[in-house]
């Protein structure tokens, strides 16, 4: 991470023959001209909803026009939702070209851009067609972070929460601090260790059969919260990824405490840290008879049943719990009660 940006602009040209940026709006207006930079670009529309095989062929076509092979270096410049499909379609573009990540958001730094999970949305199911694919190279420059907004932060900040719930409690006692009192002053040490711990997961099972499983914390209910609100929301007013997982976090809290013993004590603890989160966005707050297509298709599941990662305690967690609608349910009133 340091001199990230430095380390950035020097591959860039070591490599400005064969270098193409891919780019949406805001990354174009505010990070690509910290490159100091002529290479060609790509500008592919903004936002989660642009997430798609049809976005990915438009990234092809311009591909193709820029005479890209093999050799060429796609540079993806930008969060979570231009990472995962940037390096999906450079991973399939002639069977695999050079991707090369330079997260620009929290949360891509310390998740998108790690663990080589790349892929898009499809009939509005979260991340159903993708490969792993490691990109050859990733560049976490900090500078870019002076331009995020304030929604994105809490979006890192989250998913930083989640690596200590599930692997670190003193990870999550010092993410919780700064997510309560200052959200713009993260450290640098902060995103170090939150990238650690899910590298450390990631490496232990890179495929995603095992461990690796626990990184799905909150995702569960959360991808479906945050597919239901796409469904029936302009994207500018759905639930964030961030605030949507956050809420599957407190429902899976919930849950944990009624399966695996998880304390009343811890629970109550997880819900007051993200009790704003929730009371900002109480009216939005889906049924269960909403969030069940989703739940049922989740790519997760086996033998028919909604699997979970559920919280042993605040710093340890266990993948595929089988978890029964009813119990759901209760999860969604316990979190409505904490408005």
């Amino acid at each position: 991470m340091k001199n990230g940006l430095k380390h950035l602009k020097k591959f860039i040209n070591n490599h400005e023959h064969n270098c193409i940026v891919l780019v949406d709006k805001h990354t174009y207006a505010s990070c690509y001209p910290l490159l100091d930079t002529n290479v060609p670009h790509i500008l592919v529309p903004y936002g989660e909803n642009y997430k798609n095989l049809n976005s990915c062929e438009y990234i092809w076509k311009k591909l193709v026009e820029l005479n890209a092979n093999r050799d060429t270096k796609l540079l993806c410049l930008g969060g979570g939702v231009l990472c995962d499909m940037g390096a999906f379609a450079g991973t399939c573009y002639q069977r695999g070209m050079s991707v090369v990540l330079a997260p620009t958001s929290i949360l891509a730094m310390v998740d998108a851009s790690i663990g080589g999970k790349n892929g898009v949305d499809f009939l509005g199911l979260k991340n159903y067609i993708g490969t792993f694919n490691k990109p050859s190279q990733t560049f976490i420059c900090p500078e870019f972070l002076n331009t995020l907004p304030y929604p994105e932060m809490v979006n890192g900040f989250i998913e930083m929460l989640k690596h200590g719930l599930i692997a670190s409690k003193s990870h999550y006692d010092h993410v919780k601090l700064f997510f309560l009192k200052d959200r713009h002053a993260i450290t640098p040490n902060l995103i170090n260790d939150s990238i650690a711990i899910k590298t450390r997961i990631v490496e232990d099972d890179f495929l995603d059969l095992g461990v690796r499983r626990r990184l799905n914390f909150g995702h569960t209910i959360g991808h479906a919260i945050e597919a239901n609100s796409l469904r029936i929301n302009e994207e500018n007013e759905a639930l964030s990824h961030g605030v949507s997982v956050a809420l599957g976090m407190v429902v899976e809290s919930y849950i944990s405490h009624k399966i695996t013993g998880f304390s009343l004590d811890q629970l109550n603890e997880i819900s007051t840290v993200l009790s704003g989160l929730v009371k900002s966005v109480y009216e939005e707050i889906p049924e269960v008879s909403e969030l069940m297509p989703y739940l049922r298709r989740d790519k997760k599941n086996s033998n028919n049943t909604i699997n979970c990662t559920l919280l042993k305690e605040i710093g340890e967690a266990n993948h595929d719990y089988e978890v029964e609608e009813d119990q759901i349910k209760k999860g969604l009133a316990y979190l409505k009660s904490l408005k």
